[in-house]
């Protein structure tokens, strides 16, 4: 089912928000958070059970601790136009 804007989780699927899924991520989607979670061993199954495999792991079970996994860059409902094409011209990558 549908999710209002404001309860969908920027990780997506990694933090159980499963609105985008199996239909790709959606543009708000956070890829480098959720690159950083992964590279650092921080994604985990959320089944909430606690084994030797680390399923239901938290972030601070991870190599990093408890430091936060993330560029510190949200993206917010308002950052995209509401009519199709919903995004905005991408930025020159020379400034």
């Amino acid at each position: 089912a549908p999710r209002p804007v404001a309860t969908q989780s920027p990780l997506g699927v990694a933090a159980g928000d499963n609105a985008g899924f199996p239909n790709g991520r959606r543009p708000a989607d956070d890829v480098t958070d959720l690159s950083l979670r992964v590279a650092m061993g921080a994604l985990c199954v959320l089944t909430g059970a606690t084994d030797t495999l680390k399923v239901g792991c938290k972030p601070s079970d991870a190599p990093a601790g408890g430091a936060a996994l993330t560029d510190g860059v949200r993206k917010t409902a308002a950052d995209f136009k509401g009519v199709f094409p919903y995004l905005n011209t991408p930025l020159p990558g020379n400034n």
